[in-house]
């Protein structure tokens, strides 16, 4: 029981952290609000699209950190719960995909109904908490966690980006291939079966968000890395 509260305790520090909303503020500094353009995500390929290459770096930094930030702060308080700490990661995942702070941001929506509380906030912050699909957060966190996996995995993911130019192939590459190579370091006997089991299930929740994307793509209408949404315009 005590494990399973500590493993609690991780996921929402790494909640916590990763619902922080960079690209949303990000987008803010130069007026525009990044979540009326493009996919409406706040992660970096879409500030990268809406407003440009600055913006795109500072939000990649801030979605670094705090995938890495959280999973420090576990090892600090609980530092004998090596299995715990993997929460962290699918925690800074979840709330970067779905967060708290953006959902307060929004403006409400007369013609939505929600269930009363605590599961209308869980619906309010599914519907209006969207953040960006969190691929460089979990990637940021899984290196603090685990940093093996990364430092094997990077190379080929950046090449991929480069080759085909579409993030969501890269990301979806990274969330199908991630677990075998973690599965071969547990098998190795170099991480325990809890890494496994959370980049299975980081693996599972990046493929579910990136479903439009995956339609575009059948479609041909997917944007590649970079390119820019037509008529971009600021808002107050």
């Amino acid at each position: 029981m005590e494990m399973i509260l500590i493993a609690l305790a991780c996921a929402l520090i790494g909640y916590l952290f990763g619902a922080f909303p960079t690209g949303y503020f990000i987008g803010r500094l130069w007026n525009i609000d990044v979540r009326r353009h493009g996919s409406g995500r706040t992660g970096g390929s879409n500030v990268l699209r809406t407003v440009g290459w600055g913006a795109f770096a500072l939000t990649v930094v801030g979605d670094v950190l705090k995938g890495m930030l959280p999973v420090f702060l576990a090892r600090f308080i609980f530092p004998d719960a090596r299995d715990a700490h993997a929460f962290a990661v699918v925690g800074a995942l979840l709330g970067h995909n779905w967060s708290i702070f953006i959902m307060l941001l929004a403006k409400p929506d007369p013609n939505l109904t929600f269930a009363p509380p605590p599961l209308g906030w869980i619906q309010r912050i599914v519907k209006q908490g969207r953040g960006g699909a969190g691929v460089a957060t979990s990637a940021a966190a899984m290196l603090a966690l685990f940093p093996p996996i990364v430092l094997v995995l990077i190379a080929p993911i950046i090449l991929i980006l480069i080759v085909v130019r579409y993030s969501s192939v890269a990301s979806l590459t990274t969330a199908i291939v991630s677990p075998i190579v973690m599965l071969f370091f547990v098998l190795r006997g170099d991480a325990p079966w809890s890494y496994f089991i959370v980049n299975l299930i980081i693996g599972i929740i990046i493929i579910w968000v990136h479903r439009p994307n995956i339609e575009r793509l059948r479609a041909g209408t997917e944007r590649r890395f970079g390119e820019h949404v037509a008529q971009r315009k600021r808002e107050a």
